[in-house]
């Protein structure tokens, strides 16, 4: 058994001396701690939705931006971004509202082809509807995966099967984007919970099948095989022209030629003249002898 001596500290002395201290701390941080839990703070162009965990009500009140009261342990507050934001299906993985994985839409067309429209989405939540759109729907997560995507997927589906894939791919490309805009814009008025902002809807490219792209190129190439033959029978006509006018100027000349000749003949005043084998004319050049 430990022996006591007279300076040794007594334990139970010390927690006596400074328990009220300790006492003071910890009603301190208590009081802190109920004080943090009975504010929230609800970012720049947010919306907060009240759900009090008692009665499973949500509050009619959105909080607005900024520090906001509520009642810890009983409320619960679910805070919505009501600023523009982008809902993105693309083919390359980096860039659609799915990372790591193509997320383009494939469609059937008017002329039994598929297509692949890329394709971003403006949309937010109108002001004060965050309660209505936690009520009726839910998170802004699930959202975006369960009412958002289906809507853009439905209007792209019933707008591009009204068009060839070449519509879709060259002369129509603005007009079946404002279809879709239209389709989008009607589904969102009929529910109420979202809304197009912005320019709304942006057709950002066109993909085609494999096989439907080497359709196109072998298609392409039969039409430059045809147009080179064309140009290789008009270059070879062109050519036959131009022999006949050489052809022709060679025996205008030959002509005018032998005019000259008979001319100089006539005028007797030479001794020798030269006449090209070629001309076919003979004559005698020894007359007087």
């Amino acid at each position: 058994m430990a022996n006591w001596r007279e300076d040794d500290v007594d334990p139970r002395e010390l927690f006596s001396r400074h328990s009220r201290g300790l006492l003071t701390g910890f009603l301190v941080a208590a009081g802190l701690l109920l004080l943090w839990s009975t504010v929230v703070f609800i970012p720049a162009g947010h919306e907060g939705v009240l759900f009090n965990k008692l009665n499973g009500k949500v509050s009619a009140t959105t909080l607005k931006q900024g520090w906001q009261l509520r009642v810890p342990m009983i409320t619960n507050v679910i805070i919505y971004d009501c600023r523009r934001k982008a809902y993105t299906m693309s083919m390359r993985p980096e860039e659609g509202q799915i990372q790591g994985q193509s997320d383009t839409n494939w469609s059937p067309t008017a002329d039994g082809n598929a297509v692949g429209l890329d394709i971003t989405v403006w949309y937010r939540i109108p002001r004060d509807l965050a309660g209505k759109v936690y009520l009726n729907l839910g998170t802004q997560a699930w959202c975006e995966e369960q009412v958002i995507r289906p809507i853009i997927r439905n209007a792209v589906r019933l707008s591009v099967a009204k068009y060839t894939a070449p519509e879709l791919y060259g002369p129509k490309r603005t007009e079946v984007q404002e279809k879709i805009k239209e389709l989008i814009d009607k589904s969102f008025k009929d529910d109420s919970f979202f809304v197009l902002d912005g320019d709304g809807v942006f057709l950002r490219d066109v993909h085609l099948t494999a096989s439907y792209q080497r359709s196109i190129e072998e298609k392409v190439a039969a039409q430059q095989a045809i147009q080179r033959k064309q140009f290789e029978v008009e270059q070879a006509k062109q050519e036959a022209q131009a022999i006949k006018i050489k052809n022709d100027a060679l025996a205008a000349a030959k002509s005018y030629l032998q005019l000259r000749t008979i001319e100089m003949l006539e005028k007797k005043d030479f001794k020798v003249m030269v006449v090209p084998q070629s001309q076919g004319l003979i004559l005698n050049l020894q007359e007087g002898k």
